[in-house]
C-alpha cells in the first residue's frame, strides 16, 4: 500500500515538473528596448529574450516608414531564443517613432497563446538642432564692348561741299596778268591822243 502511494506521488510530481517547465518557456518571451538620445544622435535598443529556442522567430523593425531591420538585401531577420541589437548614429535632428514587430513561430492563438510583440519607442523632440544653410550669391558683371575705331587705309576720302542751289562750282577765270586799271588809263589815253589829232586837222585846214 505505502508503495502504491509513493508511486502516485512520483508520478504526480514529475508530471507537475514536466507541465511547469513547458509552461515556463511558452510564458517567458520578452521583448523591451528603448530609444533615447546620445549626444547629437538617437540611439535604439532592443533585447529579445527566452524565444522558443528553433530559429524560426522573426523581427521587422522599423523607424517610421524606413525599415531598419532586416537588412537591405535580406527577406527576413529570423533568431532563436534571443536577439539583441542597437542602433547607433541615427539623425539626431529630427524626431522618431520606432516599431519592433516580433513574431514567435510557436503562437496558437486557437488554443489562446500568442508570444507575438509590437513594441513601439518614440522620441518626441530632436537632440540637436539642424545647421543653417547657407546660399551663395555669384554675381555675373556685363560685358564692355570696344568699339573698333577704322585703320587709316580705310578712311572715306574727303567730300566737296554742294555749291547753293545744288549746281556744281564755276572755275576761276584764268589770270591774263594785266590789271584792269592800266588797261582803263591805256584807252583813255588812245581816245585824248585822237581828239587831239583831229583837232590839229580842222586847224590846218582853215
Amino acid at each position: 500500500m505505502a508503495r502504491r502511494v509513493l508511486g502516485a506521488f512520483a508520478v504526480t510530481a514529475t508530471a507537475a515538473v514536466a507541465t511547469l517547465a513547458m509552461a515556463t518557456p511558452a510564458s517567458a518571451h520578452t521583448a523591451d528596448g528603448y530609444a533615447e538620445c546620445d549626444g547629437k544622435d538617437v540611439v535604439l535598443y532592443v533585447n529579445l529574450t527566452q524565444f522558443a529556442p528553433e530559429k524560426r522567430n522573426t523581427v521587422v523593425i522599423k523607424d517610421g516608414d524606413k525599415v531598419l531591420t532586416p537588412e537591405q538585401g535580406k527577406e527576413t531577420e529570423k533568431f532563436g531564443t534571443t536577439w539583441t541589437k542597437t542602433f547607433k548614429g541615427l539623425d539626431g535632428t529630427v524626431a522618431h517613432t520606432f516599431t519592433v514587430d516580433v513574431k514567435a513561430y510557436d503562437t496558437n492563438k486557437s488554443k489562446g497563446q500568442n508570444f507575438d510583440k509590437f513594441l513601439t519607442y518614440t522620441v518626441d523632440k530632436p537632440c540637436a538642432q539642424k545647421p543653417p544653410t547657407t546660399t551663395t550669391t555669384t554675381t555675373t558683371k556685363p560685358a564692355t564692348t570696344v568699339p573698333e575705331v577704322p585703320s587709316s587705309s580705310e578712311a572715306p576720302p574727303p567730300s566737296t561741299p554742294a555749291a547753293p542751289g545744288g549746281s556744281a562750282p564755276e572755275p576761276p577765270l584764268a589770270a591774263t596778268g594785266a590789271s584792269p586799271l592800266w588797261l582803263l588809263l591805256s584807252g583813255l589815253g588812245l581816245v585824248g591822243a585822237g581828239a587831239g589829232t583831229l583837232l590839229f586837222l580842222r586847224r590846218r585846214s582853215a
